[in-house]
């Protein structure tokens, strides 16, 4: 039961007046945050004080696709003005973020990175590209390889994260990526009873942090393996997502990410899973790339299509579907030794 009733009430001069300044706020800034990705311009809920899913079954790319979102979003706010990103990991730690940020700025392989084994010819790129990294607005928020745990957080501490970089940081959060809500920590959402009304509680609380802190907030989540196991044609649908439906109804936005060529028992890689529809489409193939994505919910825009995209692992990347090897050549012919 709230106590400020009169906050609750708005007469109907009090609503054109609301609206009409959101609308001349919309025409005076970027409204939303482009995705950065080719067949995706069309998703509008990447703005503030709104709640985004990332839908995906285990190791289809959710960690990934969200930070190459991140550093996307990171060109177009002002660093200059005390903007910043946030990415929260409750999975990969902070090493690993950083190294898979290095490989996409320098384009020396991820593995390479991840085994020490740079060439002498590619070291002046690393030193650039950490140099380029520690100008990029993008804050992380977790455990390093150091710590000897991974960091427990519950959305209480998420919530005293976001008031220390306000605060005491002075930084403007502009977005917020959360990796992911099945990992987050329940412990002071025990007296909730069940885990699937605990799992509400922490939507709930990622709502509430969005409207208080005004960020663009992203939300990965778990599928039900089931609803996986149970479809041949697995694009996960927002009513997937693992352990609660308040989910679904707490996102304003949705995407959800597929890679056909690992459901193996179905699909053959070079086997067509998609015909072409028009004249500037093509037809999709399974390759080791290919990533499939789907608009599953934004408010007031189109949703359902399916794009294609490729994920170039090596760099942390998401291309245009078909072009991976173009984009390897591409940096193998800029640099010799990619």
């Amino acid at each position: 039961m709230t106590d400020r009733i009169d906050d609750l009430i708005y007469d109907p001069p009090l609503i054109t007046t609301k609206s009409i300044n959101a609308i001349n706020s919309a025409k005076d800034s970027q409204v939303s945050l482009s995705l950065g990705m080719r067949g995706l311009e069309g998703y509008v809920m990447a703005r503030k004080a709104k709640v985004n899913g990332l839908l995906a079954d285990t190791s289809q790319g959710k960690t990934s696709f969200m930070t190459a979102m991140a550093r996307n979003f990171t060109k177009q706010i002002d660093a200059n003005n005390g903007e910043v990103g946030l990415f929260i990991t409750w999975e990969d730690n902070i090493e690993d973020f950083g190294i898979a940020d290095l490989a996409n700025f320098s384009k020396i392989p991820l593995a390479s990175l991840y085994s020490g084994d740079v060439k002498e010819s590619q070291f002046s790129r690393l030193i650039k590209a950490g140099a380029d990294r520690a100008q990029t607005p993008l804050w992380l928020v977790g455990h390093s390889e150091e710590s000897g745990a991974r960091a427990r957080m519950t959305m209480t501490d998420v919530w005293a994260v976001m008031e220390n970089i306000k605060t005491k940081q002075n930084r403007k959060i502009k977005f917020v990526m959360m990796d992911y809500l099945q990992r987050i920590n329940r412990v002071d959402l025990r007296g909730e009873g069940e885990t699937r009304m605990q799992f509400s509680g922490v939507m709930d609380s990622i709502k509430d942090m969005t409207l208080a802190y005004q960020p663009a907030t992203w939300i990965a989540s778990q599928v039900s393996r089931s609803k996986v196991e149970a479809a041949k044609w697995r694009q996960p649908q927002i009513h997937w997502a693992m352990e609660t439906a308040n989910f679904e109804h707490t996102c304003d936005g949705a995407i959800s990410l597929w890679m056909p060529y690992k459901t193996k028992e179905h699909f053959k890689v070079g086997e067509c899973i998609q015909e072409k529809q028009n004249v500037d489409d093509k037809a999709i193939f399974v390759t080791n790339e290919l990533i499939l994505t789907e608009i599953l919910k934004q408010k007031k825009a189109a949703t359902g299509d399916l794009r294609a995209l490729d994920f170039v692992h090596e760099y942390n990347e998401f291309v245009e579907y078909g072009t991976a090897t173009n984009y390897r050549a591409q940096i193998k012919q800029e640099y010799g030794n990619a």
